[in-house]
């Protein structure tokens, strides 16, 4: 009897231990996908793709945002090399359901909608994917916290100490990975580094994300945001990689709607 009560408590222990740390992984997670957006933001995205070689290619692209109703709205606006040259993205966020997202290819001059069967195919010929370039919704995944206070370091030296969180997809079919490793640093809740795995094979590693660099940024109106600057996706398979540096970030100045209609995406005129 004094034996399976014994059992009895550790079983709801265990039970409570385990519900603590899905439910801090589930806090983590939310915290990292909702940190603060400015009200208006504009920066110019650096892309190099780097061939397993060692070969590589550079494109420009700008990218304005705005925040409306607390939801964040995007355009990416290739303007560089001409083979990509007036190629733009935009990018819609919603309370419920899909997010919104078109882009215009100039060869075909029209503007099409982005499936949601289509966002995980590479961005423009990159490895980022649609997915990559917007924020997963944290009700959109099952979070279990795996470890705290990993440290590790990332390509370019810099070092973190991390939740180590397992993420699993509800909606598999949305998604080109089965679940994610993310590894959100304690200072400033950013994902240091995200590990994707393969759908068929579920110990092989797809593709690695790392936060190279960030900074806390001073907005026009005196807000302190915390902003990526480095980024780099490599690809396990094929070894190819695509890096996106941000250059000359501006949050707060103010921007116009123009930029956010699909009037801007097949002309780019924002008037």
């Amino acid at each position: 009897m004094k034996l399976s009560k014994s059992l009895a408590i550790a079983s709801i222990a265990l039970a409570l231990g385990t519900m603590a740390f899905a439910d801090e992984a589930y806090d983590v997670i939310k915290k990292s996908s909702t940190l603060e957006a400015p009200d208006t933001s504009q920066a110019i995205m650096i892309i190099t793709d780097i061939e397993k070689n060692g070969s590589t290619s550079v494109q420009e692209m700008h990218q304005f945002g705005r925040k409306v109703n607390g939801l964040i709205q995007t355009v990416f606006d290739f303007r560089s090399p001409k083979t990509v040259k007036d190629t733009r993205v935009l990018q819609l966020e919603k309370d419920t359901g899909e997010d919104d997202r078109w882009i215009y290819m100039p060869k075909m001059k029209q503007v099409r909608r982005i499936p949601m069967g289509e966002r995980y195919k590479q961005f423009v010929g990159h490895e980022f994917t649609y997915n990559d370039m917007g924020i997963r919704k944290v009700d959109e995944d099952k979070h279990e916290l795996l470890e705290k206070n990993v440290r590790i370091t990332v390509p370019g030296g810099r070092q973190y100490t991390c939740w180590k969180i397992k993420s699993v997809p509800l909606k598999k079919s949305e998604v080109e990975y089965s679940y994610r490793i993310q590894y959100i640093d304690t200072e400033t809740y950013l994902p240091a580094k995200i590990e994707y795995f393969d759908k068929r094979d579920q110990t092989k590693l797809l593709k690695t994300y790392t936060t190279e660099d960030w900074i806390y940024l001073t907005s026009k109106t005196g807000k302190k945001y915390t902003m990526r600057m480095k980024a780099r996706i490599v690809t396990a398979a094929t070894g190819r990689q695509t890096t996106i540096d941000i250059k000359n970030p501006v949050m707060d100045a103010g921007t116009t709607p123009a930029y956010f209609t699909q009037q801007y995406l097949s002309t780019g005129k924002a008037k």
